[in-house]
């Protein structure tokens, strides 16, 4: 089952490998991601990070919907992983996902950026995506590390737009 999507733009770092894959109890990493999924190297950087004794998988979006849609990938726990919020959504649409944590997101190149949270900023697009996720979502929040409180996503919306 995925116990947690979560939206990273830096994908697997030590923060997922260390903090969330203790704090989740996961025993599989699936980064969904077809740009990485299609670079050598970019998939075997991702794939040395593998913490002890878990299983980490980088593949495009659409496999990854046609994998975990199997009913085996209930008996694993896993913490799926996105870079945008587009890739989010398709996911959310097509799996049993309740639990997303948009962790960190920064537009770094848009000039008309929106402050959503100190680890997470959108453009228009990505702002309607944003809210998409939201309305979906069971439980839609923002949680850098396990260690500090989860903040609803929807609230820290309403705030960004004002």
């Amino acid at each position: 089952m995925i116990v947690q999507l979560r939206l990273d733009e830096r994908l697997i770092h030590g923060q997922v490998v260390t903090a969330w894959a203790r704090a989740l109890d996961i025993n599989t990493i699936l980064v969904a991601n077809d740009e990485a999924a299609n670079d050598p190297i970019k998939k075997s950087v991702l794939l040395m990070t593998v913490p002890t004794g878990k299983k980490v998988h980088v593949k495009g979006v659409e496999e990854t919907i046609r994998l975990l849609s199997d009913p085996r990938a209930d008996k694993m726990n896993i913490l799926l992983i996105v870079d945008n919020p587009d890739d989010a959504l398709n996911l959310i649409e097509h799996l049993p996902i309740t639990d997303i944590n948009i962790a960190n997101y920064q537009k770094k190149k848009s000039e008309d950026k929106i402050i959503i949270h100190t680890y997470c900023t959108a453009d228009q697009n990505d702002l309607k995506t944003f809210e998409k996720i939201a309305q979906k979502g069971k439980h839609v929040y923002s949680q850098m590390l396990p260690s500090m409180n989860a903040e609803d996503f929807s609230e820290l919306l309403k705030k960004a737009k004002k």
